[in-house]
């Protein structure tokens, strides 16, 4: 058991090492340099269009839906069918696309191609070589692989992502009201509405803002290694270890982006998953639960009125539950068979959006499951 809670420490600590390369190399080249002329075209383009394929197209839909709620128009595509909506932009658009190294340069090519050749085209990846000859910026990863899944440098995309949200709203000046219009009822924006006024933002220059940001993702994540509970890791994973029939993964906004993405891990892994919904899960897709179950949820608050709200139907129908929160003694943890903390402080200006909680959450969802692959 000690071998297993120590494999998610150092699956962690691969991460961290990862991040703290791509931080360096940002610092050699500066800020200001790496990120080029994103954030001054982009609060002029009309839409900035997230596509990725596979594995990733989970993290570059959660950056489209968290550009979105921080005031950049944005949406996702799923690169693996370039053909649609990606041919049909105009030149006022944007693409920002992410692309991994173990994806096949020729399907590469080949949505690149569907684009026009109008639209520029910004790139979140790790390949050396690319075949691109075209307007837009180049983010190159440069984490320190050092697993078979190439999981680490995943998360430096998603990271990479939220710093670009922090310079964003650095140069749209983004504020807590702004926030709380696209927010209505959601958690956040009740915190944001108690409050009655906005808070007076200090904000950065909007490439050092992105790098700062990135930087206290890279912090949120050691935070979280440091502060680990061996003997919490554990008994979550003897309850994850077990021969279920089923995994499902679930959480809403952007947590849910996550578990979706944990879900295409699962099965990579050869646990047979799928993501539900919780906003569906009251509208009968709760039935898509059976016995020997295994349902991780994934609230930052742990209080979440839609995830709160399936917990009792998932229990009479036979499911297990693991939960990932920032707050371990929150109602949706109580109600967990097992709870770990999972949460670090959000990164952007107004410190609301999810960027860093999801980051460092998302870090240890992968590090538990993977660490469960040599244990078996």
């Amino acid at each position: 058991m000690k071998y297993k809670a120590s494999t998610v420490q150092a699956f962690l600590q691969r991460i961290v090492e990862s991040l703290d390369a791509q931080i360096q190399h940002i610092e050699t080249a500066s800020p200001q340099t790496f990120y080029g002329n994103v954030f001054s075209e982009i609060p002029e383009a009309t839409y900035w269009v997230v596509t990725g394929k596979g594995r990733v197209r989970h993290i570059a839909d959660k950056i489209s839906a968290s550009l979105a709620s921080t005031g950049t128009p944005s949406y996702f595509v799923d690169a693996a069918n370039e053909a649609h909506g990606l041919p049909l932009l105009s030149p006022s658009s944007r693409v920002l696309l992410l692309w991994r190294r173990y994806q096949p340069v020729a399907d590469l090519t080949r949505l690149l191609e569907a684009i026009p050749a109008s639209v520029a085209v910004d790139i979140v990846t790790d390949v050396t070589d690319l075949p691109v000859n075209r307007a837009g910026n180049l983010f190159r990863i440069v984490g320190v692989e050092s697993s078979a899944l190439e999981v680490p440098n995943d998360i430096v995309a998603l990271a990479m992502g939220d710093s670009c949200v922090a310079g964003l709203e650095s140069a749209r000046k983004f504020t807590e009201l702004d926030f709380l219009k696209d927010h209505p009822k959601g958690n956040l924006g009740k915190t944001i509405a108690a409050a009655q006024s906005a808070r007076e933002i200090s904000y950065l220059p909007p490439p050092v803002q992105a790098f700062a940001a990135l930087k206290e993702e890279r912090e949120g994540v050691r935070n979280l290694l440091e502060g680990l509970d061996a003997a919490a890791v554990t008994e979550w994973l003897d309850v994850f270890s077990r021969p279920w029939e089923r995994i499902i993964t679930t959480g809403m906004g952007k947590p849910g982006y996550c578990m979706r993405y944990l879900a295409f891990l699962l099965n990579e892994l050869g646990r047979s998953a799928f993501y539900l919904h919780p906003a569906e899960g009251v509208h009968g897709d709760l039935g898509r639960i059976g016995e020997r179950s295994l349902v991780i949820a994934y609230s930052h608050s742990g209080e979440t009125d839609e995830v709160l709200n399936i917990l009792p139907r998932m229990k009479e129908r036979g499911a297990t539950l693991l939960a990932l929160t920032n707050n371990t003694a929150s109602t949706m943890a109580k109600a967990a068979d097992a709870a770990l903390k999972a949460g670090a402080p959000e990164v952007d200006p107004i410190r609301k959006a999810p960027t860093g909680s999801t980051t460092a959450a998302l870090s240890l969802a992968t590090a538990l499951v993977c660490s469960d692959r040599p244990a078996r």
